[in-house]
Order: C-alpha cells, then structure tokens, then sequence
C-alpha cells in the first residue's frame, strides 16, 4: 500500500490539482496542514485526501516525520504541493515497492528558466508533458519514497534527507530514475524572494547547529549570496573548499569561489580550484563547464580546447561541454569543426535550436573563405 503524503500550508490554489493528479498512484492520500487560514484543508478533503493537522515549528524535518507517522501504507512517497510525479512513471513507482526495502532518492527537476544558474540545464524534450514550456533546470536528488520502518526518519529543520538514519540503519541508497518536476522557482520574482528570506532563517538555524557539515556551510553561502552578501559568502566558502574533494558540496562550494576570486582578480587561484575540481570529480559536467566558462572569460582559448578534450574523454557527447565548445571554437576560427557541435546541440537540446542557425552562419563563414 503507498501513502502520498504531503505539507501544506495556505496551498487553495493548487491542492485541488495536486491531489487528482496523483490520486491514480496512491492508495491513500495524507495532508499534514501546519497552519493554513485559507480553505486548503477542506479542498484536500474533497479531493480524497485524509487531513491531519501540526503546529509549525520551523523544522521540515519534523513535519515529514510527523506526517509519516500518520501514513497507514507500507511504502510512503512524500511530494511537496508544487511537485508532481509524472502519469507514466506510476508504473515504475509501484514496480519498485517490490524491490528491496530501503531509502530511494528520486532526482527533482527543478524547472528553471535563467540559463545563468550555476548547475542549469536545458530540457531535452523526454517529458514535453511535464515540460510545459519551460527552458531549463537544475538538479538535485531527494529522499523522497522510502518504506514504513522504524528508525528511518528525515533530519534537518530544512533541505532534509535520510542519509543518517540510512546509515544507522545499515540501509543501502538506492537511485530510483523517476523525476520529481518541481515548478517552485517558475512562480515568478514575489515568491522567489519569500521562499529564500524564509529559507533564509532557516539555513542559518541549521548551519549554527551544525558548524562543521560542508553542506550546512555551502547552503549558507548561497543565500548570503542570494542576499548579496557575497563578502560574508567568501570565508564560508574557504572552509569547506579546502576539504577533501570529491564530495557535492565541497564540489560546489569550489566552484562558487573560483567565480568570486575570477570577479576579484584573482585569476590563477580561481584556476587552481577549477582544476583540483574536475581531477577529483572528473564525472561532474558542471565542474568542467565552470571551468571552461573560465577559461573562455580569461580568453584562454587553446588551455581552453585541452579541458573540453578532457571533458569529452570523461563524460562523452554532453550537450552543455558542447555548448561552451561551439563557443571556443568560434573564438578561435575553427568554423569547419564549429558546424557540426553548434549542429549537434541542437539536436540534443531542442530548446537551443539557435546553435542551428548559428552553425549555418559558421558554414558561411567558411565556404567564403574557401575551407569547405
């Protein structure tokens, strides 16, 4: 039996839709509201959905864990209410409560249209339903189906997960390919701006009770930096980037510091960072494109060429390593080589469909010089 489980708070205007959605998936559904004042209690009850109450107590954590307690399945699949699941991977849901009993993490899609974030990337068109419209986004892996067992809780007043009580438990975790498509950041400027001051406090809360976790420490760096405090970003960057690589967040916490010792001056030691990045996690692209979007801004163009061949030999045809290698070779008036990658991301990343034209002005280029 899977229970949905979900909260909410003040969620009228899409609970409705939320619910029937996956209500084909479920066999129960449970709304563990933390305050609402408007009627989203009773739109989820008319929906289907068992409502049960808790008081807010600025931990996430908590409130999942409260809400898994009122579960009545043996699996629980827990979505927040501007994520969904999409129809044809129901199947694949079901399929794996047969399999072995432990924590699944599920990567989320979070919809992002401004290709300027750090770890954006664009649709590929594999879930045009789910898609609607929107250009891009960027990744993350959360904890969010898991069976009914005792010990296996979520910690952290905010981005929670279970890897601690997995580890405790002996549980190995296991990567379910089932996409969460998350629209939180597609919403506009206003709820953007209220969703990082209230995770704002929250963050800060989590990093003072926790001064030596990497991932608390990076999490404060990025809203300090949301919030224009890059100075005050810097020196929590420090610390964790000089730990030993290879972990996500001593990953990104290097790469958020290279671009602000770049915006500095403060090139070479930004390159040093680039480079103990993509050795120490050569399967990470967002490493090897920050590191050529550097060299590409210090117009190092043949030191440029090398890392994407690195990059190539690593990760094979990715169509963001091909993106910044168009751009290279362009730069360096390699036209004819140019055609085919501006040509080859646009097949891969339909949304980028300029790359075409782009490659058809290279093949321009080179017939009136005479190189084709």
């Amino acid at each position: 039996m899977l229970s949905l489980v979900a909260i909410a708070k003040n969620e009228a205007d899409e609970i409705r839709e939320f619910l029937q959605h996956h209500a084909p998936l479920a066999d129960e559904m449970v709304v563990l509201d933390t305050g609402s004042d408007d009627n989203t209690p009773a739109l989820a009850r008319e929906a289907g959905a068992r409502v049960e109450t808790f008081t807010w107590c600025d931990d996430f954590a908590a409130a999942r864990n409260a809400a898994l307690e009122t579960a009545r399945g043996t699996w629980v699949l827990a979505l927040d209410i501007d994520e969904r699941i999409a129809p044809r991977d129901f199947p694949r849901v079901r399929q794996a409560m047969q399999g072995e009993r432990t924590g699944y993490l599920l990567p989320q899609w979070n919809y992002y249209d401004d290709p300027r974030h750090q770890e954006w990337q664009p649709v590929t068109g594999r879930y045009p339903e789910m898609e609607g419209g929107h250009t891009g986004f960027f990744l993350a892996y959360q904890y969010r189906f898991l069976p009914v067992m005792d010990g296996l809780r979520w910690e952290g007043c905010v981005h929670e997960d279970l890897s601690a009580s997995l580890a405790r438990l002996g549980l190995q975790n296991r990567l379910l390919d089932v996409p969460i498509h998350h629209y939180g950041y597609v919403r506009g400027e206003q709820d953007n701006a209220r969703r990082n001051a209230f995770y704002g406090r929250l963050v800060r809360k989590k990093a003072a009770a926790n001064p030596d976790d990497p991932k608390a420490a990076l999490e404060l760096a990025w809203i300090l930096i949301q919030e224009g405090k890059g100075r005050e970003a810097m020196p929590v960057l420090e610390k964790v980037a000089v730990q030993a690589g290879g972990l996500p967040s001593v990953d990104r916490a290097r790469i958020m510091l290279a671009k602000m010792y770049d915006e500095d001056g403060r090139a070479d030691e930004a390159l040093k960072l680039m480079e103990a990045t993509v050795t120490q996690s050569p399967r990470w692209v967002f490493g090897w494109v920050s590191y050529l979007q550097l060299l590409s801004r210090l117009e190092r163009w043949r030191d440029a060429l090398g890392v994407a061949g690195r990059a190539e030999a690593h990760l094979g045809e990715h169509v963001l390593v091909l993106r910044e290698k168009f751009r290279i070779l362009v730069n360096t008036d390699r036209m004819v080589e140019a055609i085919g990658v501006g040509r080859r991301v646009a097949e891969l990343a339909p949304h980028l469909r300029e790359y075409a034209a782009l490659a058809d002005k290279c093949e321009a280029l080179a017939r009136k010089a005479g190189l084709i």
